[in-house]
């Protein structure tokens, strides 16, 4: 990439090809919903590319759209009620076709996007973003506009339920 010149065309299709599925899985567990997902990386996309003026070029593009997509996940999340999520509805490979370990994996996987329906709307964002998006607490507490406090307390509740209702993750932390 040239510097101070925005991204072109062609490094925005690299970064789609190379993260789009990524984007997705966040945006995924942040709205809980494949309709808002969608929506959430295509408005981040549209986003992003209207505003490429604006990238820094010390950043990686990928990164700077990934974070335009959680932040457009969590705006979907603000403007629908609280509390109403569609289920997700994963397709299931054969499972003779799927090594132990990836379906391990899987099956975690699954076990955790359950566990999340149980959390609270909070609780969830500021688990996904923590540990998940690996953001820190200081980021966290100003995108969803909240002190640290409320969102150490989100975290320290969705933990703990999901720590109940993951017999995997009971095992792992005790």
């Amino acid at each position: 990439m040239k510097s101070g010149s925005p991204p072109t065309q062609a490094e925005f299709h690299e970064a789609i090809s190379a993260r789009a599925d990524r984007w997705f899985g966040a945006c995924l567990r942040i709205t809980h919903s494949r309709e808002l997902a969608e929506d959430a990386v295509q408005d981040a996309l549209l986003s992003a590319w209207q505003k490429r003026d604006q990238f820094q070029h010390g950043a990686r593009l990928d990164t700077w759209i990934h974070r335009i997509a959680v932040n457009a996940a969590l705006q979907l999340l603000r403007k629908r009620r609280p509390g109403v999520f569609e289920s997700l509805d994963f397709d299931i490979e054969d499972e003779d076709s799927v090594p132990d370990a990836e379906r391990h994996t899987e099956e975690l996987g699954a076990d955790l996007a359950q566990a999340l329906t149980k959390l609270s709307d909070i609780e969830r964002v500021c688990f996904v973003l923590k540990h998940l998006e690996e953001w820190r607490l200081k980021e966290i507490a100003e995108e969803i506009d909240s002190s640290v406090g409320t969102v150490k307390q989100a975290l320290f509740r969705g933990v703990r339920k999901l720590r109940g209702s993951m017999p995997t993750l009971r095992s792992v932390t005790t």
